[in-house]
């Protein structure tokens, strides 16, 4: 009689622990560490009916060494109508925004405090801002409250994670990380003239092992902007001379391929062949050679360093 009993019981300790077994581990900050695309962006959700943004498009990258960089983009329907109309770099501001630099996340309290070094807007630069963040196998939702700069209503982002490329060469993980900028400076082959060698504000390109690559390239001394949106002459300002884009990477034997889905500038289906050289923590771009206008041979050289590697790039 009390074999019965006895097998009961081991079957029950056996089905809990089976069931144990199969809950899924709890989400860590490691987690986040990846490459994102967007699936879109609701506003107001802080209010009884949020909406969701026209054609949202953003890439976002965290690694291990607590860097990030972020961009998203919209379509411009469903913008305010005012008077005077937004002007085209107005408009830019209120659908497009990026930042990068460093992070920290706490997985217990599920916020990512953002530390932006550089962005898109002078005003973002140096600020720093924390999000709520829900991590579902590989949905990462992201919640903004009112208060960042240029977020006019509470803002939830829906990402999702990129899978690692198949057979990454040897190259290709040599080349991915985080890179920032040090300067850069135009070569005339045909004179042997280099120019000074030219300093930005805090920039970077970043390859991923996901075939992404995301670029922050602002100009030195942008002035912030006086209210919470630029006027027409201090968008227009902040603008010239800012690269920002993100696209897709192809590696090859000394050379990579950006194919740019969405950006500021240069413009989005726009293909930019570079040559690279690697020398251990050095990265030396160089672009391909045109002529000017008096038909000598030049090219633009740009020099980055390593902020994170292949270690930091992959969980």
């Amino acid at each position: 009689m009390k074999r019965p009993a006895f097998v009961l019981v081991v079957a029950l300790i056996a089905g809990g622990l089976h069931a144990t077994a199969q809950q899924p581990a709890p989400a860590t900050a490691r987690d986040l560490i990846g490459t994102w695309t967007l699936v879109s962006t609701e506003q107001g959700v802080d209010g009884p009916k949020p909406t969701t943004a026209p054609t949202p498009r953003g890439l976002l990258i965290l690694d291990g060494g607590g860097h990030v960089f972020e961009m998203i983009t919209r379509a411009n329907r469903g913008l305010p109508v005012v008077t005077p109309p937004l002007t085209d770099q107005q408009v830019t501001f209120a659908t497009f925004s990026g930042v990068w630099g460093g992070y920290t996340a706490d997985a217990r309290e599920q916020n990512i405090t953002l530390r932006p070094v550089g962005a898109v807007s002078p005003n973002v630069m140096g600020a720093e801002f924390t999000r709520t963040y829900d991590l579902t196998g590989d949905r990462l939702t992201v919640s903004a409250p009112v208060g960042e700069p240029h977020t006019r209503v509470a803002t939830r982002w829906t990402w999702e994670r990129v899978p690692i490329v198949e057979n990454l060469s040897p190259a290709y993980r040599q080349a991915i990380g985080f890179w920032e900028h040090v300067f850069e400076n135009r070569v005339n082959l045909t004179t042997g003239v280099t120019t000074p060698d030219t300093a930005r504000a805090p920039s970077v390109i970043v390859y991923t092992p996901s075939g992404y690559v995301g670029v922050h390239f602002p100009p030195l001394n942008r002035q912030k902007f006086a209210g919470a949106e630029p006027t027409a002459e201090e968008a227009g300002a902040a603008l010239r001379g800012y690269v920002g884009y993100f696209g897709a990477l192809g590696v090859y034997p000394g050379m990579v391929f950006h194919q740019i889905l969405a950006g500021i500038s240069p413009a989005q289906g726009t293909t930019l062949k570079r040559f690279y050289e690697l020398n251990g923590t050095e990265l030396t771009i160089r672009f391909p050679v045109t002529r000017n206008q008096q038909g000598q041979e030049t090219t633009t050289l740009v020099k980055l360093k390593r902020l994170s590697g292949e270690k930091e790039m992959l969980r």
